[in-house]
């Protein structure tokens, strides 16, 4: 096999472009060279001279937790739907706590198997707590744990007061950040993952001063959409960021990644599409390194719920598992010419972003300043017009549309998903553009 490969002039970056350059019979290289809408130019090609030094992979797990959203009225409800989705295949779930009878919510689920997250404030941190303690061993749990409108503090000491309920259980993940509302907000990758880190270095701060420790995993939860390579590239930097902050601090705590696929790409119509779109997204999830991935069923915009939608969800991650086999690769993009670059680009840009909220008085001074939202509504605002332009093709959007489904809405549902929050440029297009008025 050696002798095979030595017959075989090996090519160096130069011999490669100079080939290039020829059968393009005339036609500028440059041509084929793209500015990424993340600020650092896309080469044609790549190879093992663009490469600074020999990569680690930076995840070595294999599996995902398939992780489901509650859904329901009422406890009742939520213990019914939860129940189902488990005995379809998810072995995880996430939950918002809020005023639900949490005995009733979870009658038979049986936490101790399975992981589950949940979003607690100050007035429900103590009623989890209780629920958890009355039946199960907390240190045999496998439990997540957000802060409910983090942005909205106006000091650190309530969210404190809130998760020292669970900090000297290690299996309890209290220290976290929920990144999704901004990814939904359409914030660029390097974007997203500086603000990540600006969250959680805030929790970190918060707890020094206060003389607090913890030895659970840190809890992320981002989103990722359908630009493939770069969302992969995108999770993979912020486990290579979160290595460097660990040295920086001195800590050991792993990171656990929570990723659910976007709704900044969604259609209204076409919505079978949706699971092409989902699908890409929960590989690109997969390949990045998540620990936990939620696929957000491909009619979520309609008012006309399809029954087979939330299993259609979590199957699409079977098969991901047990038809593709995804479950049994770690990092596989590590070493990859293309990747590591990627990688390296978007990790080296978070870090001079998050260098600059830090400069600004840090997270919760950049909310206050509204940093955060104006920067990302102009980045949005260019995703809005590639679309309205048709220089992004959204296939059943804005090409190839199908003329014969109509959507006749009333002002009021029209109403409702302009209130969603979600900075659909997708939605918004079909909403100007291709929707009936009842």
């Amino acid at each position: 096999m050696k002798k095979l490969f030595e017959e075989f002039k090996s090519a160096s970056h130069a011999d490669w472009k100079n080939q290039i350059i020829k059968d393009l019979k005339g036609e500028p290289y440059e041509s084929l060279v793209w500015n990424h809408d993340n600020g650092f130019v896309i080469e044609p090609f790549y190879n093992s001279e663009n490469l600074s030094q020999i990569y680690e992979p930076v995840f070595t797990h294999q599996d995902w937790e398939i992780c489901v959203k509650s859904k329901g009225q009422n406890a009742k409800e939520i213990n019914k739907n939860l129940l189902l989705d488990l005995n379809r295949g998810a072995n995880s779930f996430t939950m918002p706590v809020g005023n639900n009878n949490l005995v009733e919510a979870l009658d038979s689920v049986g936490l101790n198997y399975i992981h589950s997250t949940y979003e607690i404030n100050k007035e429900n941190a103590l009623q989890l707590q209780t629920y958890l303690e009355s039946n199960y061993d907390l240190n045999e749990l496998n439990i997540s744990l957000f802060f409910e409108n983090f942005d909205a503090l106006k000091k650190m000491d309530d969210w404190l007061k809130t998760i020292n309920h669970f900090l000297n259980f290690s299996s309890l993940k209290a220290v976290s950040f929920n990144a999704i509302s901004y990814h939904n907000l359409n914030a660029l990758a390097f974007y997203e993952v500086a603000i990540i880190f600006s969250g959680i270095i805030e929790q970190l701060e918060c707890l020094k001063e206060h003389g607090k420790s913890f030895t659970s995993k840190i809890v992320v939860k981002t989103g990722v959409s359908s630009d493939f390579f770069t969302q992969i590239a995108k999770l993979r930097a912020i486990r290579r960021l979160w290595n460097c902050f660990k040295e920086e601090y001195q800590i050991s705590n792993h990171l656990y990644l929570i990723v659910e696929t976007s709704l900044t790409n969604k259609s209204l119509g076409d919505k079978h599409n949706n699971l092409l779109r989902s699908s890409v997204e929960a590989m690109a999830a997969v390949a990045g390194g998540c620990n936990e991935l939620i696929v957000n069923e491909f009619d979520f915009f309609n008012s006309s719920k399809d029954i087979a939608a939330s299993r259609l969800a979590i199957n699409q991650q079977l098969i991901l598992k047990h038809e593709s086999y995804l479950d049994s690769m770690a990092d596989i993009g590590c070493g990859s010419y293309y990747i590591e670059t990627l990688t390296d680009a978007i990790a080296s840009k978070a870090l001079n972003t998050f260098k600059y909220f830090e400069s600004e008085g840090g997270y919760l001074n950049c909310v206050e300043k509204n940093i955060f939202k104006t920067e990302i509504a102009k980045q949005a605002l260019i995703k809005q017009e590639e679309i309205n332009t048709k220089k992004q093709i959204v296939i059943g959007v804005n090409r190839f549309k199908n003329e014969k489904e109509v959507h006749v809405l009333s002002e009021q549902q029209i109403e409702a998903l302009q209130r969603i929050g979600i900075e659909n440029p997708v939605l918004n297009y079909e909403l100007q553009n291709n929707t009936s008025h009842a």
